[in-house]
Parts: structure tokens; sequence; C-alpha cells
């Protein structure tokens, strides 16, 4: 399913029973797995990689470099970054700014977090909504917070 108001660009690739919802813009490169839900207004930019039964909320902003795995979950108005230093000046692709980010498989984060680029969201770990995830989170943790740090494990 997908609404007449979502932008797939060429050169996406979508898996199985994939549903774009309205006015979601998925870029070039990027790869979907099977059944995967994208929310209203989500954007998912150039070469975003995407495992199976991963649900992205609407308004979800998972930019160039974060590579999600298997049911994941990601909450409305989530926002990624992928430079480390954002500046309008310089050379953005070859300046060393640019960091992966990495959803391992069955973690959640909470709507309206922001994840900094260059960290590992553990297997099973939650992210508490709100957050501002600036480092890693270990595997099957709670973390939540401003920093968000790292509370008990699940």
């Amino acid at each position: 399913m997908i609404h007449p108001t979502a932008i797939i660009e060429e050169g996406v690739e979508l898996g199985e029973n994939v549903k774009v919802w309205a006015f979601a813009h998925i870029r070039t490169g990027s790869k979907i797995g099977d059944n995967c839900v994208i929310g209203e207004g989500a954007h998912i930019d150039t070469g975003v990689q995407i495992g199976n039964n991963v649900k992205i909320q609407n308004h979800a902003l998972i930019y160039h470099g974060c590579i999600i795995g298997n049911d994941v979950f990601i909450g409305p108005n989530v926002v990624t970054t992928n430079d480390y230093y954002p500046s309008v000046f310089g050379d953005w692709k070859n300046n060393g700014r640019f960091r992966s980010t990495y959803f391992c498989k069955g973690c959640s984060i909470g709507a309206n977090s922001t994840i900094i680029c260059g960290v590992r969201i553990g297997v099973d770990a939650l992210v508490g909504a709100g957050s501002v995830v600036t480092r890693d989170i270990p595997d099957g943790f709670l973390a939540y917070g401003n920093p968000a740090r790292p509370i008990k494990e699940k």
C-alpha cells in the first residue's frame, strides 16, 4: 500500500508488504525490508537501510547513514542526525564529520527523541520519549533523558 501523495524516488528497494503513508518521502538508494510501515510525513534519506518488520511513525526524519535492524520501532517525530559538527561551510562528504548510526534488532525509540549520529542503540534497548541520545545504549537497557543515560535493564 503506497499512498498517492507519498514520494518514492527511483532506485529505492521496497520489500514485500510495505506500507507508505501520506506525504512520506523515500529517497534514492534506500533499502526497506519486508512488512515495514512508513508513517505520514516521514523522511527516509538516501542510502538508509531498513530491515524487516520495522515501524517508522509519522514525521520521523531518518537521515543518510542510518542502519535499522529488524523489528525496530521508531516513534513519531524522532530525528536522527548524520553530521557530528554541522556547518554550512566545507565539503560535507569528505570532512570526517559524517557518522553512521545503528539501530539494532528489536530496539524502540520513543516519540520526539533526537539521535546524534555515530551511536549504536543496542538489541532490544528502549529509548524513552523526548530523549537526546549522545552515546551508545547497551543491549536490553532502558535509557532516557537529556542526555539519555542507561537506567536499567528492561
